[in-house]
């Protein structure tokens, strides 16, 4: 196996192995000491790997080298021979004649077609061979084919080449969706089409007692169907002209004149280099308890002052209500916002930093409150491709019931049946990139933390009553659009809740209903958080990138293996 091939394996094997392992930060330590150090084994031995074939693929092969180094001598420090300059005039000259007679005295050699007709004028100063070729050729038609020192004149006719696309064959179809609604669920709809990354669908609902607010955001990947319509709109279909796209192979054979074929190439080449693209995406999901003097919310002022070298851009202020933290902003504005932009009182907002670390944004966070990592996930993809994780649980609760009523013979029956739907708890984060030649990511993000409860419901049916379990949900989410430069950190904030709690306590042995009251005491407890999403999208532009990555991953894994034995001390001194 090539050093070449060594290498393009690692790079693919390498998003599975981080986003296999990075999980870990989602998920509790591992218990199994054998198990932890195979893993760990495993990151080291693919880091050391990756960073080896990256330093292979700087260097040619040993015989290149030993091929490409002569003895050096004064006649080796000379340059090569300058290509021959010289001007050219024409008036209407046959164009096999022309051609014929423009390698007259130059190393060049040229083999004319016999069907090359017409005639050519032109008047060039300066020029070499290769480059009048090109620019008869961008101006004739006539298209030609290089072979070392040969050129090979054709003429314009159609031509069959055969081109090469290495990409899934697959179809992907994503669908996401944010709603806040009260009331009853009849509503009215209306809906505009965006063109961001699919369709964006927004509902408000009009009836009495109802308000209802929905964004819908679709991602469709159908690519191969996608580049043929691409390449027949490109060449069209008259004339003989033909587009033939083979998913299986992915081999693409076009038939079309040479002006044609030079244009599919380019589009071809481009996008090859722009679905080839990837990126590392790094989140964190906080919660900030906060302190008595934030209740109100995160200053996101005393965190980031203007005037400091640190880049802030704001996103879109929304609105949250009391039963789900859920709001749609699009990150347009640049620049340094003014100090209530910065409020969550506002509303959920995005914000970008130029920070590269998350730890140093974690630290400033702290000084308004204990801040808890929910979450640490991380997760490659490719340009314009969604990346999904959850971390989490799915029960079962009804969602519908209903009775069907039976008599035979004088006897009434009723039947009660029940549909059960799944409701997730956990956390979920979904990320679509799409990356720029300036290498700048635009980013759609869809975080979201649920909470969801059992709620017990009485449900008469003819006289028969049914003890349901239902669901109780408590969501805080956000769905935004953002840009950002590579490893610039992208700051979701704004969710905040409100959680109460009561303890009882009394003296023992005095539990019973007169005793407790007596002997024991209440006391009630308030506490304010807001959820903080960091994310940071890292653009892969060569090997090395893969082996910090895993190295990366590798560090954090030995960081949750150094915690949980402290964790386990700490239980037992409590």
């Amino acid at each position: 196996m090539t050093d070449v091939t060594i290498s393009r394996v690692w790079r693919r094997l390498a998003p599975a192995l981080i986003m296999a392992i990075a999980l870990a930060g989602c998920t509790a330590p591992p218990q199994n000491d054998s198990a932890a150090r195979n893993i760990e084994k495993t990151l080291e031995h693919a880091a050391r790997e990756s960073e080896a074939q990256a330093r292979a693929k700087d260097q040619p092969p040993r015989e290149v080298l030993d091929a490409l180094l002569p003895p050096l001598d004064a006649g080796s420090l000379r340059g090569p021979a300058a290509e021959p300059v010289f001007d050219i005039a024409v008036n209407n000259l046959n164009a096999q004649e022309f051609f014929l007679s423009l390698v007259e005295g130059t190393p060049y050699n040229v083999v004319v077609h016999p069907e090359v007709t017409g005639a050519i004028s032109l008047n060039l100063k300066g020029m070499t061979i290769p480059r009048v070729m090109e620019s008869v050729r961008d101006v004739y038609g006539y298209d030609f084919q290089r072979t070392g020192a040969t050129f090979r004149i054709l003429p314009a006719t159609l031509q069959t080449r055969l081109f090469k696309v290495d990409y899934l064959r697959v179809n992907r179809t994503g669908q996401s969706q944010t709603r806040i609604s009260s009331g009853q669920l009849s509503q009215q709809v209306g809906s505009t089409s965006g063109t961001t990354t699919g369709t964006t669908t927004g509902t408000t609902g009009s009836a009495t007692g109802v308000t209802s607010n929905e964004v819908k955001t679709e991602s469709k990947s159908d690519f191969w169907t996608e580049l043929e319509a691409s390449l027949t709109a490109l060449v069209g279909s008259g004339e003989g002209r033909s587009v033939v796209v083979s998913q299986q192979s992915g081999v693409v054979v076009v038939r079309a004149l040479p002006s044609e074929l030079r244009n599919v190439e380019l589009f071809l080449n481009s996008t090859q280099t722009s679905i080839e693209r990837q990126v590392i995406l790094e989140a964190k999901i906080l919660e900030v308890e906060l302190s008595d003097g934030f209740q109100s919310g995160i200053n996101w002022t005393a965190l980031v002052e203007p005037g400091n070298n640190k880049s802030i851009t704001v996103g879109q202020t929304g609105v949250r209500t009391s039963a789900t933290g859920a709001v749609s902003g699009v990150l347009a504005a640049t620049g340094v916002a003014a100090g209530g932009a910065f409020s969550a009182a506002n509303g959920v907002f995005s914000l970008a930093l130029a920070l590269n670390d998350f730890n140093v944004f974690i630290d400033l966070l702290k000084q308004q409150g204990n801040v808890h990592v929910l979450s640490s996930p991380r997760v490659s993809t490719v340009n314009n491709q969604k990346a999904l994780i959850k971390v989490g649980s799915d029960e079962f609760f009804v969602t519908s019931a209903t009775a069907t009523t039976t008599t035979t013979t004088g006897t009434t029956t009723t039947t009660p049946s029940v549909t059960l739907t799944p409701f997730f708890s956990g956390i979920a984060l979904e990320v679509i990139p799409q990356i720029n030649e300036a290498g700048e990511v635009i980013l759609y993000i869809h975080p979201s933390v649920s909470e969801v409860r059992d709620q017990q419901k009485s449900i008469t049916f003819g006289g028969v009553t049914q003890t349901l379990p239902l669901a109780l949900s408590n969501v805080r989410e956000s769905d935004s659009i953002v840009r950002a430069a590579n490893n610039q950190v992208v700051v979701i904030g704004g969710l905040m809740q409100d959680s109460s709690r009561n303890d009882r306590a009394s003296v023992p042995g005095a539990d019973g209903p007169v005793l407790g009251k007596l002997l024991g005491h209440k006391r009630g407890s308030s506490r304010k958080s807001e959820l903080v999403i960091l994310l940071r999208p890292t653009v892969v532009e060569s090997d090395y990138q893969w082996a910090e990555s895993l190295r990366t991953t590798a560090d954090s894994f030995k960081s949750i293996k150094r915690a949980a034995p402290e964790s386990a001390r700490a239980d037992e001194i409590r």
